[in-house]
């Protein structure tokens, strides 16, 4: 009992002392916090001036050569897990970083003449994960080194076009990015794949830099009230996927990496995990007219409302697999596959209206804006499981052929969302955007397929987003949240949430930083965000532009 007094009363006498010292900190604060912020002025006007690349790149070039101009940019972008490093599924996640990417790029702008001009835009991309970290799970850069570093011209010439503008039409020939949709999610911005090394976690704010542009002649005549826009594409890009020994690779995806990583012939895709053999992807040639692209968006605009039309005659972005044949080794019967890139038809609708609600209780005049996106694609193209498993059983065990059936089902989808945008007061952004996707003559044992449900018939993701400036700091520093609950049916049901709570702050009008916290929850360990339950992470975003 007395040590226990005697404990009680060191813990009493360490609490005063403690006590003591806080508040003889807070008496002799003034002075110091005053120099504190003497000394964040002095860094704060620094920082407003700091651009070095203006001042030795771009203003001295911009001087020297009449009629160009140059704009630059600086990305860091690294994300780091938050939950424990213990294996996932097929994935041994023994690493932390998710991404450490550096992006440097370059725009050149060079006047022909009024109205004429030359554009380059070059792009380098270092990713500093492959060296970070000695892990196990953390390979893909060996078989791909795209994911490492643009180390080629297809990736550092990022866009490279003439154009010639006049007040009714608009001409663009060269390599180059089409954004045609304003959605979260992407349903009428379907011209130029994708990038997708980070998977769930590709934001609508990442899209300028993921997009993969594509050689073609992009022509807009404008009427009236009307404009129609051409596009003739002989290029053709295939999304990148996160492969084997990514930091986002699905921890669905068989086998383990202690197998995946030194198999040769599964990382370059001449295998499969069933040990089935993949024939050379058949891809679209330039060289023929045939396999090129072509698309055409007409918009009209009627005082506030504005909608229009869009068709898109284009390839598969991934390879369908198409079963050809069967043979058998020693470790028993497989099947020979063709990936082929295939044709699609898209049609699609898009419709902005704005306008302003008077008297709002507790909040007065509301403006708001009103955005509908949807897109019908025919005969996408699905892997069929349960096909596939009937062609490799039904040949008699060491016989070799023909399949009847390639493995592949052909379904109709159709993919759309409606946005709410407000404009609240204290400058308070808030958008609500319930997006939809939906498989027709759906059935089990389908994989994804474009434009359509992941892994049921139908999709429900009801977006919210929240951003809020601070006053207090000039509004500098701003706060957001977005919420993207993940619903599905007939069969799988809730598939999770991601959230997305995050900080902005401009330094200054070259310098803007972002602290990024990303969280998914729920969901089962085979949905869409709940296999990537324990990749909760934080990022951090550096931006710098001259």
């Amino acid at each position: 009992m007395n040590d226990q007094i005697k404990l009680r009363g060191k813990r009493r006498c360490l609490l005063n002392v403690v006590s003591a010292i806080t508040i003889a900190l807070i008496l002799s604060a003034p002075d110091k916090s005053q120099a504190a912020s003497d000394a964040f002025g002095r860094f704060e006007r620094n920082l407003a001036t700091f651009d070095p690349g203006g001042r030795y790149l771009t203003r001295p070039l911009e001087r020297q050569i009449p009629g160009l101009s140059i704009n630059g940019s600086y990305f860091l972008w690294a994300d780091s897990l938050t939950s424990g490093q213990n294996d996932i599924g097929f994935r041994d996640r023994d690493f932390r970083t998710l991404q450490a990417q550096n992006i440097f790029e370059v725009e050149l702008n060079y006047r022909l003449s009024p109205g004429m001009e030359i554009t380059s835009i070059n792009h380098l991309l270092y990713d500093g994960v492959y060296d970070i970290e000695d892990a196990d799970g953390i390979y893909a850069d060996g078989s791909n080194k795209t994911f490492r570093q643009y180390n080629d011209f297809e990736r550092i010439g990022r866009e490279l076009y003439f154009s010639y503008r006049t007040s009714r039409v608009d001409m663009v020939l060269g390599k180059q990015q089409i954004a045609w949709g304003k959605m979260d999610g992407q349903f009428i911005d379907l011209i130029n794949s994708m990038d997708l090394r980070e998977s769930v976690q590709l934001e609508a704010s990442d899209y300028e830099q993921r997009r993969l542009p594509m050689w073609m002649a992009n022509v807009t005549y404008y009427f009236e009230d009307v404009s129609l826009n051409i596009l003739w594409i002989p290029d053709f890009e295939a999304s990148l996927n996160p492969g084997y020994g990514a930091p986002w690779s699905s921890p669905l995806l068989p086998p383990g990496d202690a197998l995946a990583s030194n198999n040769d012939s599964l990382l370059h895709r001449r295998t499969n995990p069933a040990g089935d053999r993949l024939l050379q992807t058949k891809r679209p040639n330039w060289r023929n007219f045939s396999d090129h692209q072509l698309a055409a968006r007409i918009d009209v605009a009627s005082g506030a409302l504005t909608w229009g039309l869009v068709y898109y005659y284009a390839f598969e972005r991934d390879p369908v697999q198409n079963i050809t044949g069967r043979f058998t080794d020693g470790t028993g019967d497989h099947l020979i596959i063709e990936p082929s890139h295939e044709r699609l038809h898209h049609f699609g609708i898009t419709s902005d209206y704005a306008w302003v609600m008077s008297d709002v209780p507790g909040v007065g005049a509301l403006p708001i804006v009103f955005r509908a996106e949807a897109l019908y694609t025919k005969d996408a193209h699905f892997t069929d499981f349960r096909a596939m498993g009937r062609i490799r059983t039904e040949m008699p065990v060491g016989l070799s052929g023909s399949v009847s059936g390639n493995g592949v089902s052909e379904h109709d989808t159709v993919r759309g969302a409606l946005a709410f945008e407000l404009a609240l007061p204290a400058n308070v952004t808030a958008i609500f955007q319930p997006s939809f996707y939906y498989t027709l003559d759906w059935r089990k044992g389908l994989s994804g397929g474009f434009g359509g449900a992941i892994g049921d018939r139908w999709n429900f993701i009801p977006v919210v987003f929240v951003e809020r400036p601070v006053r207090a700091t000039r509004d500098r520093l701003k706060l957001n949240i977005t919420v993207s609950p993940y619903l599905s049916g007939p069969d799988k049901g809730y598939q999770g949430t991601k959230t997305k709570l995050g900080a902005s702050y401009e330094f200054s009008q070259y310098i803007k930083g972002s602290v990024i916290y990303t969280n998914y929850s729920d969901g089962n360990d085979d949905d869409l965000f709940g296999q990537y339950d324990k990749w909760d992470n934080l990022g951090f975003e550096l931006q710098y532009e001259f």
